[in-house]
């Protein structure tokens, strides 16, 4: 599992899983350690500045950029490769 943050401060990491419903998402969240969480995390309402943009593909109050504004790639972590 990668993380799906662009690069970013801190430990905390999260893998997309799955979109069940509109508005929120299945989530791993992981942060260093074995320990990898479930979590259900409301979408990011946050839509691209351009008009053909469509909206950051992340959680609502993620760290650091949306999807659109990274030109690095994701950010890969191994702590949650087992999960």
């Amino acid at each position: 599992m990668q993380c799906q943050l662009p690069t970013h401060e801190g430990s905390d990491h999260y893998g997309f899983l799955d979109d069940p419903e509109y508005g929120t998402a299945l989530w791993l969240r992981w942060d260093g350690s074995t320990e990898v969480r479930l979590v259900v995390l409301p979408d990011c309402p946050v839509i691209g500045p351009r008009p053909d943009e469509e909206g950051c593909c992340l959680f609502a109050d993620h760290a650091e950029a949306h999807t659109w504004e990274d030109t690095t790639g994701e950010t890969e972590s191994t702590a949650a490769h087992d999960a």
